[in-house]
């Protein structure tokens, strides 16, 4: 699956591509020639299988953001001869050692090249419209596993520039790292391995990033919704899991409708209990001091029956729900105190959670486990399986 954002990032690379390499050849290719380059690879790529995400950056407006970038590049580094290219699209890579295997860490540079001075410079081309920060670009890892690819290439390399060209915002940025950095960078990617390796369920996660995964119809997560692209709506009718999930989406929107239709109910409700309070009051109504036994009551009749209104002033308490630590404070003040024992909660949830996690103390533990051992028909382990519905974001009218 390719979206509209990565088609541009790959047209961008690709007429860059064409233009260095022509500069290897001796050939300087012009600016028109390079954005023909783009068209060419944009025409080539287009379909309408291609995924626009938001409407509001549809094909030509993403088209148009391509030829920009390269614009900007051309004109900034035109002729090209600040450095010797050593090659683009270069892939380098080294063996690691890591989870009692070795494995090789390989990736592709978008181009390499040395300066005049000699020193070697990994540049990585940018078409994203998020500029990280300096602090971000000094610990990517992207960037800062080429540099140890290159020194591993070529020993004598006495300095590596990793270069970031982020061409929507019409600027560069530059890291370096040291040997410290580079055998921190090492430990980190090895322990990375080592998890990779042990890990044996391999579970996905749904995140912020799904949406621009190029490997949905891989994912258990997104497969079944991505194999219905393109259905006619016959087919769509056929397929029990897609009938399953639409009746499923049919009923969640009317429990939306309900709930809000309940809310505006409530908030009605609540505005006709404060008119029924002050009309109340001037009849009268009056409660009494906190801790009074005394109860003030005044009936509202209608032909529908009677509505009550009483008022007894007390305390109000703190909800747990939005008050929690101050609760769990006010409990362990009265623990001490002989009430405890008669006002104190138990939540069996609660408690077994965090006999799961380990948190208990050993005594704790063991009172556990003696209630587990006699009660053990009522704790039976259980697999918890939940049923949620993610409806699609429809964009935002303007």
């Amino acid at each position: 699956m390719e979206t509209v954002e990565t088609l541009l990032g790959s047209c961008v690379h690709k007429a860059l591509e064409r233009l260095y390499d022509g500069r290897l050849r001796g050939r300087r290719m012009s600016l028109a020639e390079v954005l023909a380059e783009f068209d060419a690879a944009w025409d080539g790529g287009w379909s309408d299988a291609v995924v626009i995400r938001d409407p509001s950056c549809g094909p030509q407006p993403q088209r148009e953001a391509g030829r920009d970038c390269l614009r900007w590049y051309y004109e900034a580094y035109s002729p090209f001869d600040g450095d010797q290219t050593l090659g683009v699209e270069k892939r380098l890579g080294f063996p690691l050692e890591a989870g009692g295997a070795t494995v090789r860490i390989e990736g592709i540079i978008d181009r390499l090249a040395q300066t005049p001075d000699g020193a070697y410079a990994v540049h990585d081309y940018k078409t994203t419209a998020n500029l990280p920060t300096q602090a971000e670009l000094d610990a990517d890892w992207q960037l800062g596993i080429y540099d140890i690819a290159v020194r591993r290439a070529w020993p004598s390399a006495r300095e590596v520039a990793l270069v970031w060209h982020f061409a929507r915002f019409r600027r560069s940025d530059e890291s370096r790292r040291s040997q410290a950095q580079r055998r921190e960078l090492l430990e980190r990617l090895a322990a990375l391995v080592s998890e990779i390796l042990g890990d044996h369920r391999h579970a996905p996660r749904r995140g912020q990033l799904c949406g621009w995964c190029e490997y949905r119809d891989l994912c258990p997560l997104w497969a079944a919704a991505e194999s219905l692209r393109g259905l006619s709506p016959a087919r769509l009718k056929s397929d029990e899991g897609a009938a399953l999930a639409g009746r499923y989406a049919e009923l969640e929107a009317a429990r939306h409708r309900l709930k809000d239709d309940l809310r505006r109910l409530e908030l009605e409700i609540e505005a006709l209990e404060r008119d029924v309070v002050a009309f109340a009051e001037g009849r009268g109504l009056r409660g009494e001091a906190a801790g009074g036994a005394g109860e003030s009551v005044l009936a509202l009749a209608c032909p529908e029956g009677e509505l009550v209104v009483s008022r007894k002033d007390g305390y109000r308490v703190p909800s747990r729900a939005h008050f929690p630590e101050l609760c769990e404070a006010i409990e362990a003040q009265l623990r001490a105190a002989p009430l405890w024992k008669e006002a104190a909660h138990l939540d069996l949830h609660r408690v077994m959670e965090r006999y799961e996690r380990g948190e208990w103390d050993a005594e704790s533990r063991a009172a556990i486990e003696r209630v587990l051992g006699e009660h053990q028909g009522h704790f039976a382990a259980a697999c918890k399986t939940a049923v949620r519905f993610h409806r699609r974001k429809e964009p935002e009218s303007e």
